[in-house]
């Protein structure tokens, strides 16, 4: 959250978003006429504290019409208001009453920045070229056409992505600026790559569609950007601009394959599965971090090279690259590894025990059971689930029976969560009772809460209420349970039970 709203915050509780904030503004320097310079410089902060993307929302919210009564009198501004107001009023004062949904205030913000040299009005005017008046529509247009080329650098950064959203646009002014606006920037080399290298995502990614458009000389570079970035759009497009190069696989091949940024191994190992014959450069692919790229080798390697034993190549780099052989093992699921795998359930690193989980499939599932239900209080989340997840999938009620004694007897709040987690699949009565007799044995609040929880879920659930009908004997034996911990149910409880109970 910017600073400037904080601090209208704390001055007016009420206001909830910069939108809001410009109102209370406005009322302060218009209808109080109390502080304001103060104010009309906390219009310029808010606007420098913005994202592309919260301007273009605060943008929206400010237009939006109502017939109700509005906050901070902004629908009060109308034209006349708006002509007596002093032409020395700062760019800040007038660019957002451009947002307003008075179409004479509107345009009246418009016709008095036209008379001075204003800075920082470039993303109002981008915005207000969509205009529904066709006149406020040129004049916005005719104003970005004389003042674009003196705007300053940071604030065309700001508006690129307000340029590329204009080609979306239905209104002709749009697509002609768009087009008058790109062509300038195309031969602005030095703005495009201060561009790419913007913390704002979407200016960096119109800075990157732009630079691809360039000539020769600049496209190296750009390349050379490009592959520097982490993001996986940003990524793609540059691979792609990579394959129209003459001589590309000589060039770049080695270094895509091998890229620290997943996206571009992948695309690389992609294009050499579909492209070439006897690559041995994807032979190391098998040890790769990443899942995908794994499978992808594997297959091209068993396919291109089958005289290469997979398993005997990750044995042999057990002891050089552990974690990402141990999962190449497990990816093969070949029973001989058995010895060697099930001890490493032990092991400090998760990833390792995950990999012990994906490869013990290979087993019967009676023996994969034991092992599920040790992980359920592993300290890794990712081990959790994917043990609950099994379970889940063969659920019956023999796994049942190891769960209902292991929550009473080991009270440790992972565990007890996971197994409520599994038990939440059962859809019969069975899980309502076993909830309620288990809520008594839970280790902590969170997991009362827990069972609170889907306790009151299942008997909201529509299928429960319609189809399951609890018969007097049922509710016999939930009346004792009631009675008999009747100090320990917490009231939500006690009303999910009363429920049942009251039920026909």
């Amino acid at each position: 959250m910017n600073q400037t709203l904080l601090v209208l915050q704390m001055e007016q509780s009420e206001i909830k978003s910069t939108a809001a904030a410009i109102k209370y503004c406005y009322k302060k320097i218009i209808f109080n006429q109390e502080n304001r310079l103060t104010y009309t410089k906390y219009l310029s902060q808010l606007l420098e504290e913005q994202t592309p993307k919260a301007f273009l929302k605060t943008f929206k919210e400010l237009r939006a019409f109502s017939y109700g009564p509005s906050d901070w009198n902004w629908f009060d501004i109308n034209e006349s208001i708006g002509t007596s107001l002093s032409s020395n009023n700062s760019a800040s004062f007038w660019s957002w009453l451009v947002c307003h949904p008075n179409g004479y205030v509107r345009e009246c913000a418009l016709k008095k920045m036209s008379m001075e040299s204003f800075e920082n009005t470039l993303p109002f005017l981008l915005l207000t070229l969509n205009d529904h008046v066709k006149k406020i529509r040129k004049l916005a247009e005719q104003a970005i056409i004389n003042r674009f080329m003196q705007e300053n650098e940071a604030t065309i950064l700001f508006s690129f992505p307000l340029i590329k959203r204009l080609k979306e646009l239905e209104q002709k002014e749009n697509l002609d600026v768009y087009d008058r606006l790109n062509t300038n920037l195309l031969n602005r080399f030095s703005l495009l790559e201060k561009a790419q290298e913007s913390q704002d995502i979407y200016i960096s990614r119109y800075g990157f569609e732009l630079s691809f458009q360039l000539k020769e000389q600049h496209r190296v570079q750009v390349i050379k950007n490009g592959l520097g970035k982490k993001d996986r759009m940003i990524l793609r497009w540059t691979f792609n601009e990579i394959l129209k190069e003459d001589q590309w696989e000589n060039e770049y091949l080695a270094y895509l394959l091998s890229h620290p940024q997943m996206v571009i191994r992948k695309l690389a190992c992609e294009w050499c599965y579909n492209n070439r014959m006897k690559e041995e450069r994807m032979i190391p692919k098998l040890l790769d971090q990443n899942v995908a790229i794994n499978y992808l080798a594997l297959n091209y390697v068993k396919k291109q090279f089958p005289e290469i034993d997979c398993r005997e190549y990750y044995l042999q780099h057990l002891k050089d690259n552990p974690i990402n052989a141990i999962h190449g093992l497990a990816i093969l699921q070949d029973k001989r590894d058995q010895e060697r795998m099930l001890p490493l359930i032990n092991s400090r690193e998760k990833k390792i025990r995950v990999s012990v989980l994906n490869w013990i499939d290979c087993l019967p599932f009676n023996e994969q059971l034991p092992v599920y239900i040790d992980c359920l209080s592993d300290p890794s989340r990712d081990v959790r689930n994917k043990a609950v997840a099994q379970l889940i999938k063969h659920y019956s009620l023999s796994i049942k029976e190891w769960l209902i004694p292991l929550f009473k007897e080991k009270k440790e709040t992972r565990s007890q969560l996971s197994i409520i987690n599994i038990l939440g699949e059962e859809s019969r009565k069975d899980y309502f009772y076993d909830l309620v007799t288990l809520y008594v044995y839970a280790s902590d609040q969170l997991v009362k809460d827990k069972i609170e929880l889907q306790l009151a879920g299942w008997i909201l659930s529509w299928n429960r209420r319609f189809f399951f009908k609890f018969s007097l004997k049922d509710k016999v034996e939930l009346a004792y349970l009631m009675n008999k911990n009747y100090e320990e149910y917490s009231a939500r409880v006690l009303e999910v039970l009363r429920q049942v109970l009251r039920a026909r």
